[in-house]
């Protein structure tokens, strides 16, 4: 059987929680003429495979905004650049496309927008990759940027209204002012849980979800728990509603409680089924799935504060999330959250990366049994995001059997302030006999200390996101 569960499902920011919750209190006491010349690099190669290379001049001959440009813009960009988009600024006038062209063409030339830094190619999983620039699109973008920024002929566009979770019930947690904890895990950071009650008012499936900070500078992560008030707790002796009551009377005065280790030291944990990060927008599972929650569960949402940034401390934030549910789903989801690299702040010493390296690279490797899969003959890998830290450059998954490895996730280009689900268009299917092996690459350049894993935006981790469909008809 499936336990959906923490342990089980090795969601690694728990770990054995008095030990870990102990060691965080004991240590609190690119200029435009290289990217011109980048751009025109990327356009010369563009005429492979003619009769006749194409030039950056000839390329850009008899290109304009509305005719050639816009048409790409409106299908690829214009969600989120445009009026009380989430983007900077607006791409859906000619205007606009001109005045920010030294932006569109850095950001074009360098595969970072649209923010998709997922490999897709077919080499390393087959992914879902329709908002991103074909090669024919990416190089009339280029040429028009490159070039006398024609207008043409007034074809305005309709821009498509931002993605939005119709049907969502709307949550907020409270206005809370977070306090760095310190120390070498958590410098300037803090974990809190806020309880909720469950917003189910039947036996439903959660099927999509979105998250929007009110104060997106301070907050790295938020995750939603689903927990069981009458299960017993993860050590056996009381239960979840018990232990939540002693953890929330740990501080009166404040709301809430510390939670380091998923939603809180000992509090057994049914599902995961909430996981933002910044860049992440609406959520919407596979269709046909969900993850079951009931009328008597609580969500516990973990709201991870970064105060890093100068001028936020005493600050604070209410974070909104929107949940989505439905009657009846014919899969149920789960969550796997692994990450061995944090996992090793159990034993000592811990792992780390070496610093003042380019290249420092983590690998670990677990069996699909070792992350929680047991009695279930196979279960198919619906999506995965990855997660790093500041230091991070890119993560690569293989799955199979020793010797016999083949890529499913390839994150070529880490973004913090683009995290995202990449959907696979093929799932790759997994049994509890498969093997998982994970590498991070990180920049450890400007570090001249080792890099500890922990929880604080300071630290690292090296964690896959897994988004996985058990058999039909449940667990």
């Amino acid at each position: 059987m499936i336990r959906h569960t923490m342990t089980r499902w090795g969601y690694s920011f728990a770990g054995p929680g008095t030990g870990r919750r102990a060691e965080v209190k004991a240590s609190t006491a690119v200029t435009l003429s290289v990217i011109l010349l980048g751009a025109s690099s990327v356009l010369a190669g563009a005429g492979c495979g003619s009769d006749a290379a194409t030039t950056p001049a000839q390329a850009t001959a008899g290109l304009t905004f509305w005719q050639d440009v816009a048409p790409i813009y409106g299908a690829k960009c214009v969600k989120c650049h445009q009026d009380g988009g989430i983007a900077p600024f607006r791409l859906d006038t000619y205007a606009d496309a001109k005045h920010n062209a030294a932006a569109e063409l850095a950001q074009v030339s360098a595969g970072t927008m649209p923010p998709y830094f997922e490999k897709h190619d077919g080499t390393c999983g087959d992914f879902h990759a329709e908002d991103t620039l074909t090669a024919d699109e990416k190089t009339t973008v280029l040429s028009w940027l490159v070039g006398p920024l024609a207008e043409g002929a007034l074809a305005p566009l309709t821009p498509p209204p931002p993605p939005t979770l119709d049907g969502a019930i709307e949550l907020a947690t409270p206005v809370f002012s977070p306090v760095a904890q310190g120390g070498k895990l958590a410098a300037f950071d803090e974990y809190r849980c806020f309880p909720m009650d469950s917003p189910a008012t039947a036996n439903a499936f959660l099927t999509g979800y979105v998250v929007t900070p009110g104060n997106a500078t301070i907050v790295h992560h938020v995750l939603g728990f689903i927990v069981d008030p009458a299960a017993p707790s993860s050590d056996g002796t009381s239960t979840n509603a018990a232990v939540m009551a002693a953890l929330d009377a740990e501080s009166p005065d404040r709301i809430g409680w510390p939670c380091f280790g998923a939603a809180g030291d000992n509090v057994e944990v049914s599902a995961v089924p909430v996981t933002w990060a910044p860049g992440q927008g609406v959520v919407t599972y596979p269709d046909g799935m969900g993850v079951p929650m009931r009328p008597t569960d609580k969500l516990v949402v973990q709201v991870h504060y970064n105060l890093s940034s100068p001028g936020s401390a005493g600050s604070s934030d209410t974070t909104r999330l929107g949940l989505r549910f439905a009657d009846h789903v014919d899969r149920h989801l789960a969550f796997v959250l692994p990450d061995p690299f944090l996992d090793s702040l159990s034993k000592s010493p811990p792992d780390s990366l070496p610093p003042g390296q380019a290249n420092a690279t983590y690998t670990w490797t677990k069996t699909v049994r070792e992350l929680g899969l047991d009695g279930v003959a196979s279960v198919d890998l619906m999506a995965i995001m990855p997660h790093m830290h500041g230091r991070g450059v890119q993560q690569t998954v293989r799955a199979g059997s020793p010797g016999a490895m083949s890529c499913i996730s390839e994150l070529d280009k880490w973004n913090f302030h683009w995290q995202r689900f990449y959907t696979y268009r093929t799932q790759p299917r997994v049994t509890p006999d498969t093997t998982l092996e994970v590498t991070c690459d990180y920049d450890t350049s400007a570090d001249t200390a080792p890099v500890l894993p922990g929880w604080g935006t300071q630290n690292e981790m090296c964690l896959p996101v897994m988004m996985i469909a058990l058999p039909p008809g449940g667990p």
